[in-house]
């Protein structure tokens, strides 16, 4: 009972979340410190965008202490463990922890046997000089006699394209997970991706893919983009790519004189230098250019 006029002390305690929305407890005590009152409330909380990155921000260990730490998180990184040692004979875990220069695939026994067979079965399509679409295989060098093979890069697999994509897609869906589990995620959210984070956010968010699918289809990605262009035997290219800010030059660069020093640059060295994305067409603009690498080897 609380007589009128009595002073109340209230106390408010943020004790989990549930959705998206923060869990609050609260207790009323009176002046000689009786509880008169408790219960729960959820409170809403601003409206959160969910956003995945693209392929760039790998880096060794990355996601790990969450691994450690979350079961929820734990699990997404051991079924795609898990899947992708049994189809494709390699440990994601493995590469991220570890980041070796190469990794060998043994195509021995029933198992080695199966795994060769899907290696040897991934094509892709290519157009020749005459126009005439062809499919080709994305591991010519593997056929029924091959005993393994071999991948390496000289800064270590997580760098490897092929690689970089299932780890970043991995991690980010660990950690939507975990954030899951713990309630953090509202419902409704807006989400979005960026260029392979578009992966990562239809599979967390959207659900549309489960882990297994995620990581066969960015892996196949992943190879299709690291054949697309000759490579020499340390796996360079004579090909490269980076994001440019037009006003980071200074406030009156704009989009229009970097397109002249694009043109400009393509026009004199008589090489390949294309703007090939728009990351968001707003000012300042940000532009993506792939290049072909003028002297050097990247």
């Amino acid at each position: 009972m609380v007589l009128p006029g009595e002073e109340l002390h209230v106390k408010i305690k943020h004790i989990g979340m549930r959705q998206g929305n923060m869990v609050v407890k609260v207790e009323t005590y009176n002046g000689r410190d009786v509880k008169v009152l408790e219960g729960t409330a959820e409170v809403a909380q601003p409206p959160t965008a969910y956003v995945f990155t693209g392929q760039g921000s790998q880096e060794p260990g990355m996601g790990m202490e969450l691994y450690n730490n979350s079961p929820a998180a734990r699990a997404v990184w051991d079924t795609a463990d898990a899947h992708l040692l049994a189809v494709y004979g390699f440990s994601i875990i493995e590469i991220v922890k570890d980041n070796p220069k190469e990794k060998t695939i043994h195509f021995g026994g029933i198992k080695g046997q199966a795994i060769r067979t899907r290696y040897m079965e991934m094509t892709y399509d290519t157009m020749d000089k005459d126009g005439v679409v062809r499919t080709l295989p994305l591991f010519g060098d593997i056929n029924v006699r091959t005993q393994r093979y071999t991948f390496s890069h000289p800064n270590g697999l997580l760098f490897a394209t092929q690689f970089a994509q299932i780890a970043l897609v991995v991690t980010e869906k660990a950690a939507f997970e975990d954030m899951q589990s713990k309630g953090f995620i509202q419902n409704n959210a807006v989400f979005a991706g960026h260029s392979l984070g578009e992966y990562s956010a239809l599979a967390s968010v959207a659900g549309v893919l489960p882990i297994s699918s995620l990581v066969d289809v960015v892996f196949y990605r992943g190879i299709t983009m690291q054949r697309a262009v000759e490579r020499d035997s340390a796996n360079r290219s004579n090909y490269a790519m980076c994001a440019v800010n037009p006003s980071r030059v200074s406030s009156s660069f704009n989009d229009s004189a970097l397109r002249e020093v694009v043109d400009d640059i393509s026009s004199k060295t008589n090489c390949l230098l294309e703007i090939v994305n728009f990351n968001v067409e707003v000012c300042p603009a940000f532009f993506r250019l792939a290049y072909s690498v003028i002297s050097g080897r990247y």
